[in-house]
């Protein structure tokens, strides 16, 4: 039983680890970008297909739209003018591979429900959130594999100025770092370990 235990507690940190050394390619929280509305790029993304999004946050007297787990400045991704309904693409092209996704993507915060489509590779999801929803859209370490370069999207399919608002955006390389090799043969060699004692005991009383 105490060996079971043990077990189960070896491999359950090996994969907490291989996850939380995964190499980051992106990460932006649209913290250090400044406040604007109808803007075109904000730190690693940009605005395509002639669309505008909004970055919004405490500045411009909007950082209450950034709930939490939201927080600082977010993007609404429908912006604001001409051409509201954004389509927000990241500047990196992602070649092929396999990839850990995550992102905050919550309700407006206005009173109604809006929707967006995520894309990257074989990850396509399409999300409709009440105003006040803040977990639906809510990714961490979606495993994501692209067969062919391309980059990671975010399309608002709501009309109008009023959009979903997105924050925390990251993408890692699921290829383990050397040193989480190091942990994850660590941890196997401790998962023999356990179990060696209970086979030279059997051997031992036949």
């Amino acid at each position: 039983m105490k060996s079971t235990i043990l077990s189960s507690a070896v491999l359950a940190l090996m994969g907490a680890s291989a996850a939380s050394m995964a190499t980051p390619l992106l990460s932006e929280n649209f913290d250090a970008v400044s406040a604007t509305l109808a803007a075109t790029s904000a730190g690693a993304f940009s605005a395509v297909g002639g669309t505008n999004f909004d970055v919004v946050g405490v500045a411009d007297g909007y950082g209450y739209l950034c709930a939490a787990p939201a927080a600082g400045n977010c993007i609404d991704l429908n912006g604001s003018g001409g051409a509201p309904q954004s389509q927000v693409q990241s500047n990196m092209l992602f070649g092929v591979g396999t990839y850990l996704l995550s992102y905050d993507l919550i309700g407006s915060g206005r009173g109604q429900s809006d929707s967006a489509k995520v894309s990257f590779g074989d990850y396509n999801r399409d999300y409709t959130l009440a105003s006040g929803d803040v977990t639906s859209g809510i990714v961490s370490n979606a495993p994501v594999t692209l067969t062919k370069a391309g980059y990671l999207t975010f399309a608002s399919e709501t009309p109008g100025n009023v959009g979903l608002l997105l924050d925390n955006v990251t993408v890692a390389s699921a290829v383990p770092e050397p040193g989480t090799l190091a942990l994850l043969g660590l941890g196997l060699a401790g998962f023999g370990f356990i179990r060696r004692p209970k086979a030279s005991f059997r051997r031992a009383t036949i």
